[in-house]
């Protein structure tokens, strides 16, 4: 198997890693934040938090996959405050009537640049 390289518009690959990686029917997407279609990021963290999911479902997309073919979610957060904001967000497409919940785990860990308040990785079946 040869790894593929996946990637979509408005989604930002300016730095040294690839945006998504096909390996056979996996997809490995890589740390997605809360940047808009103009490179805007806004404050709120539900807002970011919808937003990185939404730039991680482009790339799935792209792939041919759906958000309900999600597998894992590692979410990274600034602070523990941002916890609650960036669940009910995460509520909105994973999980209840949409579809079976990912597992994931979440982190609280430094952010390279203080304004993303969360960074979320995928891996999803194809």
């Amino acid at each position: 198997m040869e790894k593929e390289l996946i990637s979509a518009s408005g989604v930002n690959a300016s730095f040294c890693y690839s945006p998504a990686i096909r390996y056979g029917n996996l997809l490995f997407v890589s740390g997605q934040v809360g940047t808009d279609e103009s490179g805007g990021t806004p404050e709120d963290i539900e807002v970011q938090t919808s937003l990185a999911i939404q730039n991680a479902e482009k790339l799935i997309k792209a792939a041919g996959g759906a958000l309900c073919n999600v597998l894992m979610c590692q979410c990274f957060l600034q602070s523990e405050n941002c916890f609650e904001g960036m669940n009910r967000a995460y509520a909105g497409f994973f999980g209840g009537d949409h579809n079976l919940a990912p597992a994931r785990c979440t982190v609280i860990a430094p952010a390279l640049d203080k304004k993303f308040l969360v960074e979320i990785t995928m891996i999803v079946g194809l």
